[in-house]
């Protein structure tokens, strides 16, 4: 996604990866996504599945690619270690955070692609 073409308030997907069913009875199933944050962080996020993607359900083989819907909040400049501009996302448009409750992350604007409805 072109940095420049990101606004605040912009809806966009955060690229992640289903890794896990947490609960296959629960309909819509449940899925565990991880992704790493701009500080190499790894996150993890849980919730239904289709929450992350149109086409994960309990019958998906996993890993598989995933995304969770964010809203851009603040861009950032590039640091001098990367050639990547930051840019600083919500998860709450699904509700949806991290095992601690967080919600916001810095990632790298090669993670985001455009929202798609669900």
């Amino acid at each position: 996604m072109d940095r420049h073409a990101l606004r605040p308030g912009d809806h966009v997907e955060l690229a992640c990866e289903a890794v896990e069913w947490v609960d296959r009875t629960f309909f819509p199933a449940v899925v565990r996504v991880v992704f790493t944050d701009a500080q190499s962080r790894a996150w993890s996020l849980v919730d239904k599945a289709p929450i992350f993607g149109s086409d994960l359900d309990a019958e998906s083989t996993l890993p598989t690619p995933a995304a969770v819907r964010c809203v851009v909040k603040e861009i950032r400049d590039m640091p001098a270690a990367s050639s990547m501009p930051l840019v600083l996302v919500s998860t709450e448009p699904d509700g949806v955070a991290a095992e601690d409750g967080t919600a916001v992350f810095l990632v790298s604007v090669d993670l985001l692609g455009p929202a798609v409805s669900r």
